[in-house]
């Protein structure tokens, strides 16, 4: 089995059946957007544009000014009404562009498809297309996905991952795109491959997934598309995360602290890679995504393409409003989402899923018993135990000694643990002060 190369991982309740049978919706054009500058890993983008200022859809509002960056664009058509500083989702202030929607504007623009010559497509071409679309990884960690795809000139990359696990519970979004979008997909595929002429090209798929393992071998035998692998995957949780991905289909194992690039695999989400399928054949920079609405706590759970920007109380409105019962609104998914404290937020490029959940007791830490749950669990084979005891008592050197930043935060330890210790919570804390005091 494939799982059989992955160590620890869970088994949490998936929950996946409230809107894995539901098709696509289009959310209406919002009457104003609110857009977050840092919808992505690295620096901030820079407002190229000021208060007044018309803009139209696809419009640059902001430019990536390092490496570790991306570009964002508008869009909608409509007025910048103002910059201003407001918490992203985690409390980490940001400046936002608040755009006034001219609705009918918006709603008259159309995207025209031109072509493109495969035989043209190089490694270059693809980083200023991915660049200036301000393409981010859209399965939740937003690293810049034109940085991904430009290795090093040391560096092989012999080997392409579609990351179609959707391991979170809840979350179907990909899962749907997948359904509703498999030729566009391939078709984005190609040119990855096209720049790089991998020797292998896998879609790996969770097998609780069978209809959309269905999809793309029915639809890459019509197309006769690469010769593509589609690898049905035993269902365990975090197997999504990149490097567990890596190990799952192919052996691999990419050392702690090193990247993909290094053991020749390079790995990416499905909606990033029709993301790259829309600004190649349509000039689309990414602006809008799919976001799962779910939970006990929401009328009608559904699976949404909203405009970046749109206010996420909009997406409850369109699902029916939330029950009193609610307790916990999560932005991405339960095991590694952010709760919030409102509704005051948007839909960015990493904004996979707004959960609105209904668990009427939130039992309190007890001491640690040292029962080593979470160390069994651990797919990086880490000490969580000892890095939340380190992150308790201030000691910040020594949890950096104990390979912090190995942590994905996948929140297995939190999730198996008896004491119910919010171990990710204060993995996060000593990140956050390591990387504030610049240790």
């Amino acid at each position: 089995m494939l799982n059989s190369l992955i160590r620890g991982g869970v088994h949490p309740s998936y929950q996946k059946e409230l809107s894995s049978g539901k098709p696509i919706e289009i959310a209406p054009i919002p009457k104003k957007v609110d857009i977050p500058l840092s919808q992505h890993l690295g620096v901030p983008a820079t407002p190229v544009v000021s208060k007044g200022d018309v803009v139209a859809p696809g419009d640059l509002l902001a430019e990536a000014p390092k490496l570790i960056s991306a570009n964002v664009h508008s869009p909608v058509a409509g007025k910048v009404r103002a910059i201003v500083a407001r918490p992203l989702p985690g409390g980490r202030m940001c400046d936002y562009i608040e755009i006034q929607v001219d609705e009918e504007a918006t709603a008259a623009h159309k995207w025209e498809r031109t072509e493109v010559d495969l035989s043209e497509v190089t490694t270059e071409w693809l980083g200023k297309t991915l660049r200036a679309a301000g393409l981010v990884g859209m399965g939740g960690a937003t690293f810049p996905t034109d940085v991904k795809f430009s290795p090093p000139p040391t560096a092989t990359l012999d080997t392409f991952i579609l990351n179609g696990a959707e391991c979170e519970p809840y979350l179907t979004c990909d899962h749907r795109t997948m359904l509703e979008r498999t030729r566009e997909i391939l078709e984005g595929i190609r040119l990855v491959n096209a720049a790089f002429s991998f020797d292998r090209i896998i879609i790996a798929i969770e097998k609780n997934k069978p209809d959309a393992i269905d999809a793309f071998r029915r639809t890459a035998m019509e197309m006769d598309a690469l010769g593509v692998e589609v690898v049905g995957l035993d269902v365990l949780y975090p197997q999504g995360a990149e490097k567990m991905l890596i190990r799952s289909v192919t052996g691999r194992v990419v050392p702690a602290g090193r990247l993909p690039f290094e053991v020749g695999a390079v790995v990416a989400n499905v909606q990033t890679i029709l993301a790259l399928h829309e600004a190649a054949y349509f000039g689309k920079p990414l602006i809008d995504r799919v976001v799962t609405v779910s939970g006990a706590g929401v009328s009608e759970p559904k699976n949404i393409r909203a405009l970046l920007g749109t206010s996420i109380a909009d997406l409850a409105d369109l699902c029916g409003g939330f029950s009193d019962e609610t307790t916990k609104v999560v932005a991405g998914g339960p095991m590694t989402g952010t709760a919030l404290p409102s509704l005051d937020y948007s839909v960015t490029k990493g904004f996979s899923g707004l959960l609105f959940l209904t668990q009427s007791d939130y039992p309190d830490e007890s001491p640690c018993i040292h029962c080593g749950t979470c160390v069994d669990v651990c797919p990086m084979r880490l000490m969580p135990l000892k890095l939340a005891a380190f992150a308790k008592a201030g000691k910040f050197e020594e949890a950096k000694a104990t390979n912090l930043a190995d942590c994905f935060e996948c929140g297995c330890c939190a999730w198996s643990c008896p004491a119910n210790i919010k171990i990710v919570s204060w993995i996060k804390y000593a990140k956050n002060y390591i990387r504030v005091k610049g240790l």
